[in-house]
Parts: structure tokens; sequence; C-alpha cells
């Protein structure tokens, strides 16, 4: 009798329903509506928990537990999925966030695989709402790592994770990018190139900490916000990014909607000016060849544009005069460049103030020279480094946790910026870490830093018998096949040379997302 007592009150009418909760989002007709669907549209099995749910959410008792019960049905079994997944959808059509908060990730990868992606769009679409890029991201690995990635309907939901997941998870937006293009078709379009032109403007941050990718999300998805552009973390941001944005890249428009006026304006100018030094230093280049000098590549005399923004950017409140002192500095400048040259022929390290030890390569051609060059000039850098003895020794004998905030340039005594944090990193290279992580990190970190001029110190330190060979080559070959770098065809040669045969299990993931 029990039994038959549970039976008819599940099959309670949709009137007596509404009128235990008035309150319910669910109305008449759609009450109606979805006691049709399970029980037209549902497998016999399915049918009591699913009458249970729908109890659970009119009367808005007990919702989680009969949530739970009736997903561990119904996607249990494939050809279940798609039939539970549009009344789940129908069901929560009126509280998607309620829904956001009870649906569980490998249930949305079993809907897509059986062809369906409501409660997936629903679900995605909420997080997303709400800046849950935590949930986003783990539904990310969750469909690459299955078959679902390899669904054509799950096109739609991979392209915008990989928009949405662009600038604060780059690795994991490429990654479902590059599942979705094969199998996208022309209605795929418009979504290919929104998700292209977010992953172009991730890639410019890519390497940034996790906070600073955060900001920049939450700028450039808010173009017509008048952002004030004068707090701390607003002018450490803009410092960054003049590192590694330059006018022409694509995405930059994306951040020309949110930057302010005067900084794109600067970067465009210091741009042409870069434009003009390099046409000098080419000339220069060809009349000493023509001189019978050695015909090889001339040292970049200039960074990139970018860089030369970063380093000569006034303050933001510097005012209007700025716009007039700041092209005539950099016409000084080029005339400069063009006049003096030619008569001092200036190393690499004087013009960039880096790497300042280095001397050319081919004065060391065996591994016992190069070993004596490492000794002589890793005691006159201990010297010079003699106040940061006790980061080096840390960095040196402990893990990369306890040892990350320095190492990436984040402690307050050797800010990213700083000559010293950067010949700490050299200091580094020539007395390596005992850890085999922090010593490929460190080859990373100083590639950040100093970009193509670290290729000349690996290059000298790569030598057989070297204490942190390997990792330099699993450097040159992680960073060689990057494609957030752009190198010249002379860096991928000698990068290539360095690289040499480096066994993948070395091969360690060092991309700006660490989540």
């Amino acid at each position: 009798m029990g039994n038959s007592a549970s039976a008819s009150a599940l099959k309670m009418s949709s009137s007596q329903v509404l009128d235990a909760s008035s309150s319910s989002a669910i109305d008449a007709e759609t009450m109606l509506r979805i006691e049709a669907m399970i029980e037209s549209g549902l497998p016999e099995e399915l049918r009591t928990s699913a009458k249970g749910l729908l109890r659970a959410v009119v009367g808005k008792v007990a919702v989680p537990g009969h949530f739970d019960a009736f997903c561990c049905q119904a996607f249990s079994k494939p050809e279940w999925a798609a039939a539970g997944s549009l009344l789940i959808a129908e069901m929560f059509e009126q509280d998607e966030d309620q829904l956001a908060e009870l649906a569980r990730i490998p249930d949305l990868v079993i809907e897509m695989g059986s062809g369906e992606v409501n409660v997936t769009c629903m679900v995605a679409s909420r997080w997303a709402a709400r800046g849950e890029t935590h949930r986003l991201s783990r539904l990310a690995d969750a469909i690459v790592a299955s078959h679902a990635s390899r669904n054509a309907c799950a096109v739609d939901v991979m392209l915008a994770l990989a928009a949405t997941l662009a600038v604060t998870r780059f690795s994991r937006a490429e990654q479902l990018y590059n599942a979705a293009q094969p199998l996208a078709g022309e209605e795929h379009q418009e979504a290919l190139a929104d998700a292209k032109r977010w992953l172009a403007a991730g890639r410019v941050v890519c390497s940034a900490v996790q906070d600073e990718r955060d900001f920049w999300d939450v700028r450039l998805r808010k173009p017509k916000t008048a952002w004030t552009w004068k707090s701390k973390a607003e002018l450490e941001a803009l410092d960054h990014l003049s590192e590694c944005l330059t006018t022409d890249m694509e995405g930059a428009d994306l951040y020309k909607a949110v930057l302010p006026e005067y900084w794109w304006e600067l970067a465009v100018k210091f741009a042409q000016q870069q434009e003009k030094l390099l046409n000098v230093t080419q000339k220069l280049a060809a009349v000493k060849t023509e001189n019978g000098g050695a015909p090889k590549p001339l040292p970049e005399l200039v960074p990139a544009a970018g860089r030369v923004t970063r380093e000569i950017l006034p303050h933001p409140q510097a005012g209007p005069l700025a716009r007039f002192i700041l092209p005539w500095f950099c016409g000084c400048l080029a005339m400069l460049v063009t006049v003096l040259v030619p008569v001092l022929v200036l190393p690499r390290e004087f013009v960039l103030g880096i790497l300042d030890t280095l001397k050319p390569v081919a004065t060391l051609s065996t591994p016992a020279e190069m070993e004596a060059w490492r000794k002589k000039e890793l005691q006159k850098k201990a010297a010079e480094m003699k106040p940061f003895e006790a980061q080096h020794a840390l960095a040196k004998n402990g893990g990369w946790q306890e040892n990350e905030k320095v190492l990436s340039g984040k402690s307050q005594e050797l800010p990213f910026e700083s000559p010293q944090y950067m010949n700490l990193l050299v200091w580094l290279h020539l007395d390596p870490p005992k850890d085999e992580e922090v010593r490929l990190r460190v080859c990373k970190l100083l590639l950040d830093r100093v970009k193509g001029n670290a290729i000349t110190l690996w290059e000298m330190l790569a030598y057989p018998g070297s204490a942190n060979a390997a990792e330099i080559k699993t450097a040159a070959r992680n960073v060689l096949t990057d494609a957030t770098y752009q190198w010249s065809e002379d860096e991928k040669t000698r990068l290539a040379a360095i690289a040499g045969s480096t066994p993948a299990s070395k091969s360690l993931s060092m991309g700006g997302d660490k989540k």
C-alpha cells in the first residue's frame, strides 16, 4: 500500500503542485509541457526520478538531492543523456543560476557526447557572466581530454569557451580552438574569427602573472567603461604591457579600445622611430660588408616598439608637454645612432645595457675553455652581486615554490625591471640551482627578461659537461616551437643549434598559465 501511495503522489497534477507553491517560476503551461516530456520523451527507468526532480523544483525543496539522483541515472547511459539534457534545460529555463550551481562537469561532457549542448550552454554562460573562470577552465580541460572534443555539435561550445578564456587561461583556450577548428563548418566562421581575435589578445599577455591577466580580461571586455588609469595596479599593467604589445600586432585593436589615448599615440610614434632606426642599422650593416667587414648579423640596437615605449613612456600625469618632447627626443636618438654608430661600433651589451659579462662565442672553442671562462665570470658576478648572496643561495639550494616570487621579479628588492634581477638570473646560469625544475625555469625567465639576447649566453653554457646544458637545450627547444615568440631566421638557427636532440621527457611547460 505504501508503494501505491508513493506512486499516486508522483502523479500529482500540475494544478495541485502549483497550489502547493504559488511562488514557483514554472507556470501551468510549462508544467504540462514538462510532464508530457517525462511521459513521452524519457525511458521508463528515468520517469520516477524525473518526477521527483520536478516536484522538488516547483516546491523548491531538496532540489540538489533530486537533481543529483536524476543526473546519476540520466547520464549513466549515452542513449539516455540527450533526453535527460532536454528535460533539465526545460525545467531550469527560468532559474539558470541554480542550474549553474548544481551542474557537474562530467555530466556536461556526457551531454555534449550525446549530441546535445543545451545544459552546457546554459551553465557555461552563467559561469562566464559571474566571472567563474576556474569552472570554465575545468570544463575546457574535460572537453579537450574527452571524446566530446571530436563531436561537431560541441564546436560552438568550444569556440565560445576559447574566446572567453583566451586572456585569463590562454593555453587552455588555444587547445579548445585547435580542437574545434577541424570540425568547424561554414556556420562557425564568425565564432572562429571571434575566438581567433581574442586568442591574439590573450597571446600578448600570456606570460604575465594571473592577476594581471585577470586585470586585462576585465578591461578588454568592457571597452566603454571610462577607466582612470591612475591606480598602482593600472600603471603597473600599462608598464608591463608596453614590453609585449606593438601597435601592428593581431589583437591590438582590443587593447586600443581601452588604453589611454596618449599611451597609444606614443606607442605609434615610437614604432615609427624604431622603423627609421632599423633602416639605419641595415644600411650600416651593408656598408660594413662592402668594406670588407664580417657579414654577420648586426645586433639589435633597439628593442621591440613596446619595450621602447616602456623605457621612455612618461608618467600618465606628465601632461601635454610630453607630446612635444618625445618626438624631438626620438629624432635626436635617431640622429645620434646615425652619426655615432659607424665610429663606435657599439656592442649589443652597451646599447641595451644587458648581459655585460658576455663575450663572442667564437673566442671559446673547447669545453675546457668555456668552463674556464665560466668560472672566471662566476667570480666576477658573485662579487658584483654580493648584497644578494642570500637570494642566490636560496634559489640554488631550494625548490621553485619557495623561490617563485624572487625569481619571477616580484620581490621588492629585486623587481623585474632592475638590472640586479637580470644579473641574478645570469648568476644562476653561471652557478645553476640544484633543482632541475628551477634550472629550467631560470632559463625561461632570463629569456622573458632580455628576449633574444639570452641566446648568446645559452650558446656559451650549452657545452658538453656544463651543469645546466640539458636545461638550456630543453628551454631552447620549448621556445623555438612556442608561437608566442617571434624569432628571426638567425635566432631560429641559433636556437635549433642549441636545442640539438633533447629528450621529450625533459620538457616542462612554462607558459603564463600556471593554473
